[in-house]
């Protein structure tokens, strides 16, 4: 700045010297200023940046995964092969095995108290039949101990560590079966968030349960009997079961994401354990910007907690209330009045499963950002088939039957952590005020000298010349 008003103040220079350092500082202020603009575009584009945390998180701080396991078998057999065509239980059956009919036929027959939950409930297997045999660090469990049955779009299915309903939800569904209702349930139901974590006083035994080490021996193993003999229809083109693996705050969907455990295989699932954190600076980020929401920013309908599964589902809720005035069993009740979908909202219910992806359920959807705090479980899973010939496995379950009868219908599934640490990710702010003033002054500085000081003498040139401009006119 110096040598440009040195420049143009010096009369004794030529003028073709005076005009190089001109067009000289007008390029260098154009680089500048673009270089400016392009950190700032940079800053308002990407706001956020996700970075590895510096500290190592140990698997017993967060809980052991969510699983849900389900039977490919929708219904047994042995319930529903007495059903005639035309009867309401027909027409349920008909809904459950996913069968294409025409279910305006039954929307004036009168119902026996019997809704589609409960109809669900009876046809399908208990969980004390399917997960025969389980075992957790290296502790065997009395599985109806640990598994509860829980409704999901894949029917009545089993679940384990997930959140106490009367931490999750906000009123009380009476579809939403009681954890704890077992007299020899030894653990006790704890809160817990991916925010706060675990309360800082727990009981000695507990759930959700925390990891506890690394290794197939410190996790989970489940035996699973498919009763192939039972089996009438299958929500797959094949039998076996459905896991998946989840934050034990989350909305369980099977249909979609499960994953296929094979009857007369072990199958084995590492967990690769995620979570993401976000730094209170964020916050004055717009939601839009960082894509992300804290936990009290968006307050839903029926979860205490929000996660962007949470707020999908009740999206799909809403729908299915907006156009059959009902909501599918599996879906939570968003409103503790609404009606749960039977019979005579079937012919809808199709109609509208049908348009589930329409403009305005995707407007929903679109609003459910990402948690900024997460806990994610990604499962990496192998499969070995059962010997051909006679099966000797460790556990006792098996000397009951016949190795025809193992490799036809039981399976053995390991839930297991690979690593006793994980790392975080971390959002932050990509630039903050300070850090934007230094990118930017530097570059300012560089190319053309520019300093707070240089304003304050603008500020003085532009008041100097005002003054003997308003001087010159009086």
């Amino acid at each position: 700045m110096e040598v440009l008003k040195y420049v143009i103040s010096d009369s004794n220079l030529p003028w073709w010297t005076k005009l190089y350092f001109t067009i000289i500082f007008a390029l260098v202020v154009l680089v500048a200023v673009n270089l400016a603009v392009g950190i700032y575009n940079k800053w308002d584009s990407t706001p956020v940046i996700i970075g590895i945390s510096s500290t190592m998180t140990p698997i017993n701080k967060i809980p052991f995964p969510a699983i849900t396991v389900c039977n490919m078998n929708q219904a047994k057999k042995s319930k529903v092969q007495h059903l005639k065509p035309g009867s309401v239980g027909y027409a349920m059956l008909q809904k459950t095995c996913y069968k294409e009919t025409n279910y305006s036929q039954y929307m004036d027959i009168q119902h026996k108290n019997e809704t589609f939950p409960n109809f669900i409930l009876d046809i399908s297997e208990k969980c004390s039949d399917l997960i025969v045999s389980c075992t957790f660090n290296q502790q065997k469990i009395p599985c109806t101990d640990i598994f509860r049955e829980i409704f999901v779009d894949e029917g009545l299915c089993c679940i384990f560590n997930f959140l106490h309903p009367y931490y999750l939800y906000k009123f009380k569904s009476p579809y939403i079966r009681d954890y704890t209702s077992s007299d020899r349930f030894a653990d006790i139901a704890v809160d817990w968030d991916p925010i706060t974590g675990y309360p800082q006083r727990l009981p000695s035994s507990y759930y959700p349960r925390p990891g506890v080490g690394a290794g197939i021996t410190m996790g989970l193993q489940i035996i699973l009997n498919g009763h192939v003999n039972d089996y009438f229809c299958s929500s797959t083109n094949g039998q076996g079961f459905k896991v998946l693996l989840y934050n034990p705050i989350d909305q369980p969907r099977l249909k979609e994401s499960g994953l296929p455990v094979m009857i007369g295989h072990q199958t084995s699932f590492r967990i690769i354990a995620r979570s993401f954190e976000a730094l209170p600076t964020i916050r004055n980020i717009h939601r839009t910007k960082r894509q992300c929401l804290f936990s009290d920013e968006k307050e839903l309908l029926s979860y205490r907690y929000y996660t962007r599964r949470n707020c999908e589902a009740e999206c799909d809720s809403l729908f299915f209330l907006r156009h059959c005035n009902c909501i599918p069993y599996y879906l939570p009740l968003v409103y503790p009045n609404a009606s749960v979908c039977d019979v005579v909202h079937f012919e809808c219910l199709n109609s509208a499963e049908s348009q589930i992806f329409d403009v305005m359920s995707s407007q929903c959807k679109d609003l459910c950002l990402t948690s900024c705090h997460d806990l994610i479980f990604f499962p990496d899973a192998f499969t070995t088939p059962f010997s051909q010939k006679d099966v000797k496995a460790q556990s006792s379950y098996f000397k009951n039957f016949s190795s025809d009868y193992i490799r036809n219908n039981l399976a053995v599934v390991n839930f297991f952590h690979t690593d006793n640490y994980f790392r975080s990710s971390v959002r932050s702010a990509y630039t903050g005020p300070t850090e934007y003033m230094a990118l930017t002054g530097g570059i300012m500085g560089l190319m053309i000298g520019f300093s707070v000081i240089f304003i304050a003498e603008i500020i003085y040139l532009i008041l100097f010349i005002l003054t003997m401009l308003i001087l010159v006119m009086f």
